[in-house]
């Protein structure tokens, strides 16, 4: 099990600069919300580390950034490009203020360039390298986080299946109770002229087939062990446990709906409590 949050900062140099890769993970809805900054001159390599994320880390809403720490890196201005994305903006728009289209032109690509960096096969091989480890840093940091939210999660089911197990002791007392309640009714309110016990077996029958939650009950039982079954598994698995817990929560409605019995409305209010729990901690699941 892994969490969506993380956090982790690579250190690299290239030429004798110092720089530092630092990803942010967080919880995301969505598959996988990427966002990139890194330096101008490493734009010629961010399509391959949006790839290499893409890749490795699937879910989450990942911050990369690429800082300059220390560099002899000496940028200039490149005059001759500028004055051609000048040329070309105005041929388009010939009516623009100059300084407007200058200052369009400046953010365009190649209008600075290095001196004394050049961003070769060599660097980028490092470049990626060090994204390639920093990727695996955070994952092992998600991975720790998933280990504590799983012992969180399976106390959570854990504790669910043992209000199911009081569930099904209280019950058989409910049966119990209601067939005495429905003789003593029937005993004291018809006379025995009208009595039908043909008809009352079929009116009781039908009662308690309409109020039985049996069903309800093993299906809940059996979701649980399914997801704790899933839990004891690698890999991707927070929607999957999402779509489990519906279900469960589907069947703890339902025997809600049905009981009418204090004690079982009680154990369904703690059960639903547990469930609400596993679903907002399954939020940080990838």
């Amino acid at each position: 099990m892994f969490s969506m949050t993380g956090y982790t900062k690579q250190d690299f140099k290239i030429q004798g600069a110092s720089f530092s890769i630092i990803i942010n993970s967080l919880n995301s809805s969505k598959g996988l919300d990427l966002s990139i900054k890194m330096p101008w001159y490493f734009s010629s390599v961010e399509h391959d580390v949006r790839k290499l994320i893409n890749k490795k880390l699937v879910r989450g809403k990942i911050s990369f950034r690429i800082l300059e720490n220390h560099s002899n890196n000496k940028v200039v201005l490149n005059k001759k490009q500028l004055k051609a994305h000048m040329r070309s903006i105005i041929e388009i728009t010939p009516n623009v203020d100059l300084g407007a289209v200058l200052n369009a032109a400046i953010k365009l690509p190649d209008i600075f360039v290095s001196e004394n960096f050049k961003f070769n096969r060599v660097n980028k091989k490092i470049l990626l390298g060090s994204v390639d480890s920093g990727i695996k840093d955070l994952n092992l940091f998600r991975k720790k986080e998933g280990a504590a939210l799983m012992k969180e999660i399976r106390n959570y089911i854990n504790s669910l299946i043992k209000l199911v197990k009081q569930i099904s002791t209280l019950e058989k007392k409910r049966i119990s109770k209601k067939k005495d309640k429905i003789q003593k009714l029937i005993k004291n309110s018809i006379s025995k002229t009208d009595y039908n016990s043909n008809r009352l077996e079929a009116e009781m029958i039908y009662y308690f087939e309409r109020n039985d939650i049996t069903e309800e009950r093993i299906r809940l039982h059996q979701h649980c062990n399914f997801f704790l079954d899933i839990i004891k598994t690698e890999g991707i698995m927070g929607k999957k446990l999402i779509f489990i817990s519906q279900e469960i929560l589907r069947e703890i409605n339902t025997i809600g709906s049905k009981a009418h019995d204090f004690e079982i409305q009680k154990r369904v209010v703690a059960m639903k409590e547990e469930i609400e729990k596993t679903k907002e901690q399954l939020q940080n699941i990838l």
